[in-house]
């Protein structure tokens, strides 16, 4: 019998891999290595079932290695060295799983996070699809993890359970109400092919929609222009960062007041 392995497709969850019997396809895997390891064992003659059980192996483990104070002796503090304690601290590796990245991928997130690099820059990060986030932005947003599905997986755990005890976020995140909110006007930015946030102000007021933003809504104060209909400062910048663009160059800001 020959066995073959070739890509069978690709989607946004990653590529499929089939592995074929004279020419038919009798199993496909989500990673080329998961499926070379099915095929090794096709070829020394295994059955197909005998062929996709998981061989037991322990998982790898690094071993970080922290120093303690000198401990010295009480009766001999004066002529002995200082001694070290060395304690280990194992921290098991996130391997990739090609179940565990469908979840991942399948997860719908609302989270607007900012960010600060070592020089300083802030920048926004709106989250909605973990798997989609840049290898640069998930170093910007994750402490923890040395790949990128190590990264991706801490997200999830963080976003897939309701009681976030282990906040592995590097950023601050705005709270959900004000994440919905300014995804809501974000929205209406793009729906109508807007530019500037005069154009969707307006059409907020036209349509009486400002009952839709109670939270990132305030009344500005530009010069002449008193009490004009719009958001909070910091909200404008977010959506800026988040659609790439600038303040417009109109009148700033004196003053503003939530309503």
């Amino acid at each position: 019998m020959s066995f073959k392995i070739n890509r069978v497709s690709s989607n946004s969850l990653g590529t499929h891999y089939g592995i074929f019997e004279n020419g038919t396809l009798i199993h496909h895997e989500f990673s080329h290595s998961a499926a070379e390891k099915v095929f090794e064992k096709l070829q020394v003659g295994k059955t197909l079932e005998e062929a996709l059980i998981s061989d037991p192996e322990p998982k790898p483990e690094r071993v970080m290695v922290r120093l303690l104070k000198p401990q010295v002796s009480l009766t001999k503090r004066q002529d002995s060295k200082a001694l070290f304690t060395t304690v280990t601290k194992t921290e098991k590796k996130i391997e990739y799983d090609p179940l565990v990245y469908r979840q991942i991928a399948n997860l719908k997130v609302n989270e607007i996070v900012q960010v600060t690099n070592r020089k300083g820059h802030r920048s926004t990060i709106h989250i909605t699809n973990i798997v989609k986030l840049s290898w640069h932005q998930l170093q910007l947003l994750v402490s923890g993890g040395s790949t990128k599905f190590e990264k991706q997986h801490l997200l999830y755990k963080l976003y897939s359970t309701k009681h976030r005890i282990n906040n592995v976020l590097k950023g601050l995140s705005l709270s959900q109400t004000e994440s919905s909110e300014v995804q809501e006007y974000i929205d209406i930015f793009k729906a109508n092919g807007f530019s500037k946030h005069t154009q969707v102000n307006d059409h907020i007021t036209n349509n009486n929609l400002w009952g839709h933003f109670p939270t990132i809504r305030s009344l500005n104060d530009h010069g002449e222009c008193k009490e004009i209909e719009g958001i909070e400062p910091k909200y404008f910048e977010v959506v800026c960062r988040i659609l790439n663009i600038s303040g417009e160059g109109g009148r700033s800001l004196d003053n503003f007041k939530k309503y």
